[in-house]
């Protein structure tokens, strides 16, 4: 399951009401221990159930229904309501579910999306260390073998800094995708220079498994931008996600 499907599956709400059964339930299981989106609408829809809960109970307790006798049927259980609420019937729709709705849509659902993101952005892989060797052998991996890492956490890649010469007074590093598109720019300082450098790479910059680029081009030392169009040195690395 796709990101776009759990969307349109409404997945998220259908798995906490236990309507998402058998291999459904075990593909979005899947995908959003690896989709930071995802999980993060999980968590806000568990909190949103656990205070639909809370507010309906309130409110069933504080307004008896009038013309009813003392052993009138009970009402309808939370699970029954919320759902109807997911779903918009408009005549369930009560004074505390607006609030409760408000409050979530204002105040939680954003918190707790800020808060995955977060906690996506500083969780971190093993770090990857790639040695003198990474830079030597350009464009194509000494082997083929995939670095298997979560692409929700960040990415610590470690090696030796080591441009061809004539050294340029600073560089700049750009991470980029298999289809060439750069994803990250970080500058590197010309102390750096057969040095041993680390760049990070945040948590959910890598949606795709595949072979990533790092170029290295001369920058000026002052704004930190580019000053080549080409990179004077560059290094690949094949990345797997984590089953």
């Amino acid at each position: 399951m796709d990101h776009s499907e759990a969307v349109r599956l409404q997945a998220a709400a259908k798995y906490v009401l236990g309507e998402l059964q058998g291999a459904a339930r075990d593909e979005y299981e899947e995908h959003y221990f690896g989709c930071v989106e995802c999980a993060a609408d999980l968590k806000a829809t568990a909190a949103f159930a656990a205070m639909s809960r809370a507010a309906f109970r309130e409110d069933a307790a504080a307004a008896p229904v009038p013309g009813r006798s003392r052993q009138a049927a009970p009402a309808p259980s939370w699970f029954e309501r919320f759902r109807w609420a997911l779903i918009g019937v408009p005549a369930l729709a009560s004074l505390a579910l607006i609030a409760v709705v408000g409050y979530q849509s204002t105040v939680t659902i954003p918190k707790l999306r800020s808060e995955a993101s977060l906690a996506a952005a500083n969780t971190y892989n093993q770090t990857i260390e790639l040695g003198a060797s990474a830079m030597r052998r350009g464009s194509e991996p000494a082997d083929a073998t995939p670095h298997v890492i979560d692409p929700a956490q960040g990415l610590p890649l470690t090696f030796d800094f080591t441009p061809p010469t004539p050294r340029q007074a600073a560089y700049v590093c750009q991470f980029k995708d298999p289809s060439g598109r750069v994803l990250l720019q970080v500058p590197i300082s010309h102390d750096k220079i057969d040095q041993t450098v680390t760049v990070s790479i945040p948590g959910g910059l890598v949606i795709a498994p595949g072979k990533y680029e790092l170029a290295f081009l001369g920058a000026d030392p002052a704004s930190g931008l580019p000053t080549q169009t080409s990179s004077a040195s560059s290094f690949a690395i094949i990345i797997a996600f984590r089953q």
